[in-house]
């Protein structure tokens, strides 16, 4: 499993992924446990991942436009100098202005840069038909052949809906510093997604998303 993340302002930090190069950090606003249906936040963030509508889109937009800002001041840096820029799907060459992960980012940017161009890739497979194999997964990612664009920015967040292992997150940050090598990237999600009873039982790790504030929830809910 990766490191077990630290609490940042409310949010997950995972500085140890299972592939990190490049990367900064990376944060998420919680779990999304996938044995524990009955969880509040990992029913909201799967609702958003396989059964979206209107309401779940703009409650995720909402809460991450909420926590972006206090994650740019909790890291001291200068929101001038900041860009947020989306995540790019599996089929994507460049980002869909129109897609989930486009919204998100331009949410998250409001109050820094917005920079939906800065990521570049070939298309591949969705890494879903990897079955039960991550080695065949990763060889589809790694085909992807990241590039990025110049930028002047001190700190990119790449924003993705979920993190899972950190590959694609990793090779983003790697295009991006092989252009930009004195720009720190970070990684901004909803979620990750881990099992319970698996963690529990191999590591003695309890997950949870009790770190999540109230707000948080009337933030999302508000779209409901």
């Amino acid at each position: 499993m990766s490191a077990i993340p630290s609490i940042f302002h409310d949010l997950l930090r995972h500085d140890g992924l299972t592939f990190s190069d490049g990367v900064t950090s990376a944060f998420t606003l919680g779990y999304r446990i996938e044995d524990r249906p009955d969880d509040e936040w990992s029913a909201r963030f799967t609702k958003f991942k396989f059964d979206p509508d209107d309401a779940s889109t703009e409650g995720a937009a909402r809460l991450m436009a909420h926590v972006a800002p206090i994650l740019v001041r909790g890291l001291g840096l200068d929101p001038s100098r900041t860009v947020f820029a989306p995540a790019l799907r599996s089929a994507e060459e460049t980002a869909d202005p129109e897609s989930v992960l486009a919204l998100l980012a331009s949410r998250c940017a409001e109050t820094c840069r917005y920079q939906p161009g800065l990521l570049q890739k070939e298309a591949y497979l969705p890494t879903g038909r990897g079955g039960l194999y991550p080695e065949f997964r990763s060889l589809l990612v790694e085909d992807a052949d990241y590039r990025s664009a110049t930028t002047d920015a001190e700190a990119v967040f790449i924003v993705d809906d979920f993190i899972a292992t950190g590959k694609t997150l990793s090779l983003a940050a790697t295009a991006v510093l092989e252009r930009n090598p004195n720009t720190a990237v970070y990684g901004l999600a909803l979620a990750k997604p881990e099992w319970h009873s698996l963690l529990l039982d191999w590591y003695g790790v309890d997950v949870g998303n009790d770190h999540m504030p109230a707000h948080w929830s009337t933030i999302w809910s508000t779209s409901e």
